[in-house]
């Protein structure tokens, strides 16, 4: 790929295009590539497949209200206009859904899905579930064929792909974050966009168009990263050519961008308009939710020495998923190792990765370099947050999935370099397997997380009534995700839910809690004919003082069911 005129890294073949193999021969290293990240996805999530159709991937968060997009997705929506627009959270107003944390591609295979099988709770379930997890060798066999066309050797690739789809912050998000964890198109656009500008060829540069408009598609802040990406490539070709302007490969960068805008206006269009109309799209974060540099060594919470790091994410901004940026201490040694014999290999594609990882990392510190939780230069992003569009990535650190792909194809060099030299003898082989174990056991997550997805018998009462347009209050106040995820158990509106963007007030902004003559009235004129009350369970449910008095509202509403688990209240 990359000459030396060009790019400065070696040329290579992805296996896409390698004309050194026949198409039976790389159908069948297709195959095996297929199978071995399979049964790595299988051996990770282990501990998790009995439990496919009964619970979700991580703790009770987010992922309730991820379920509810695949729930809404397989049964609910039925033209364009329900992508963008829904009635049955935040009642009564409805909340647009454009803002929201869509990952498109999964919603088409919802809805699909929901056509097909139907939409029982367990088989949504299994599907939410299984979104999350095909993830991981879908992106891991893209990251095999862009490591191989650096390499131009399967081991090496073999080990490139697992590393970028099998890191830390990769599996942080699938337990959190369904449209955060999709970066499974993300090394095919990497791929696709550098044989477009090497071979001159407009059917890659359409290839890269299309998946960069499915990683947008999967996660708004995947198009702008992806957008970085094609400016650091252009910067590498123009720094290496010592030209400013090259004809091709802008051709191919405005390609990208056109398709993009022509394929997504769909939903930039409204986007823009109820932006520019005022609404509250923008939040903060650009300085929390950053990848401390302290992060980069701290073991993960689902790695194997985690107790020896608790100590360093006690002190990092931001939530602990956002914060895991670990690069992992035997990829570390590998890339120590790669710097240390640059002399004797290819110095270019060593810079490049370097660079690359270097670019990427500054972009997710945020606005100021991170060490420890304690803010210290200021950086780049720091100008972007002042812009409007740009600084709708308010959690800068999920850029790191950019670091991870020039990681990938680091160690999957040194890998391959190590091969060459030392695997035609039985100890290099061994002394392979031992690397290949140190570095599976630095990656391996232990003891994911899981929430029972269940329908409480509370919400039968509720289910029974035939009349979906009537509402439901849910209380007490901000677990909007297990209300979302209920809502599938019993069909009806909700007053409470939460978008990624809640771009305007509703009901729930301005219920009246302290006067609850009031507060009934209220809820009587909207159609809010029910309340549930949750009782506290572990860290969900918990009470809070605006919410009013338990007491009270049992005194003002009378009891339809109560059991251990929740209160069903009657409005009118």
């Amino acid at each position: 790929m990359y000459n030396a005129d060009r790019f400065g890294v070696q040329k290579g073949n992805s296996g896409l295009t390698d004309a050194s193999t026949d198409v039976v021969g790389r159908m069948v290293r297709l195959g095996l590539v297929v199978l071995v990240y399979i049964a790595m996805t299988v051996f990770v999530f282990q501990n998790f497949i009995p439990h496919l159709g009964s619970a979700l991937i991580g703790p009770p968060e987010d992922n309730m209200q991820d379920f509810w997009n695949t729930w809404y997705a397989a049964s609910q929506i039925r033209t364009w206009h329900d992508l963008g627009y829904t009635n049955l959270i935040r009642h009564p107003e409805g909340m647009t859904l454009y803002y929201h944390s869509f990952s498109y591609p999964k919603l088409v295979a919802a809805a699909i899905f929901g056509k097909v099988f139907g939409t029982r709770l367990t088989s949504l379930v299994v599907l939410e579930n299984l979104l999350l997890i095909v993830s991981f060798p879908i992106s891991a066999i893209g990251g095999f064929y862009l490591v191989r066309h650096f390499t131009r050797e399967t081991v090496g690739a073999l080990a490139g792909g697992a590393v970028f789809a099998f890191n830390p912050s990769h599996v942080a998000h699938v337990a959190h974050h369904l449209h955060v964890s999709s970066i499974e198109f993300i090394p095919f656009f990497a791929l696709f966009f550098i044989l477009a500008i090497e071979k001159r060829s407009r059917g890659f540069a359409v290839l890269s168009t299309l998946c960069f408009a499915l990683s947008a598609l999967s996660c708004w802040y995947y198009l702008f990263y992806c957008a970085y990406f094609m400016a650091f490539l252009y910067a590498v070709v123009a720094i290496k050519q010592k030209r400013f302007l090259n004809g091709w490969p802008l051709i191919v960068i405005l390609c990208n961008m056109v398709g993009l805008v022509v394929l997504l206006s769909p939903m930039l269009v409204p986007m823009i308009v109820q932006a520019k109309a005022g609404g509250n799209i923008y939040q903060e974060g650009t300085d929390t939710f950053v990848a401390d540099l302290a992060g980069y060594v701290a073991f993960p919470r689902t790695h194997l020495l985690s107790g020896l790091s608790k100590h360093i994410y006690w002190h990092l901004t931001g939530n602990p998923w956002e914060a895991t940026v670990y690069l992992g201490l035997v990829n570390i040694a590998l890339l120590a190792w790669l710097i240390l014999r640059r002399k004797q290999l290819d110095r270019d594609l060593i810079a490049f990765v370097f660079t690359g990882m270097g670019v990427f990392a500054v972009i997710a510190s945020g606005d100021y370099l991170h060490v420890l939780g304690h803010r210290t230069i200021p950086l780049p992003d720091l100008l972007l947050r002042y812009l409007p569009f740009f600084k709708n990535v308010r959690t800068p650190s999920r850029a790191i999935v950019l670091v991870y792909i020039f990681l990938s194809i680091g160690i999957g060099y040194a890998v391959a370099t190590i091969w060459r030299a030392r695997g035609a003898t039985w100890a290099g082989r061994g002394a392979l397997m031992v690397l290949a174990l140190l570095m599976a056991l630095d990656w391996y997550p232990l003891g994911l997380p899981n929430t029972p997805a269940v329908c409480l018998p509370a919400y039968s009462l509720v289910a029974q009534d035939p009349d979906l347009h009537v509402a439901v209050l849910d209380l007490p106040g901000e677990y909007d995700s297990a209300y979302m995820m209920y809502q599938a158990c019993h069909l009806h509106p909700i007053v409470d839910g939460y978008v990624a963007r809640e771009v305007y007030k509703t009901l729930g902004d301005r219920l009246e809690t302290k006067d609850l003559d009031r507060q009934r009235r209220q809820l009587t004129e909207n159609n809010v004919k029910y309340i549930v009350i949750h009782r506290p369970d572990g860290k969900l449910f918990r009470w809070r003082s605006e919410d009013g008095q338990v007491a009270q509202y049992e005194r003002t509403y009378p009891v339809l069911y109560s059991d251990k688990e929740a209160v069903v209240l009657g409005v009118y």
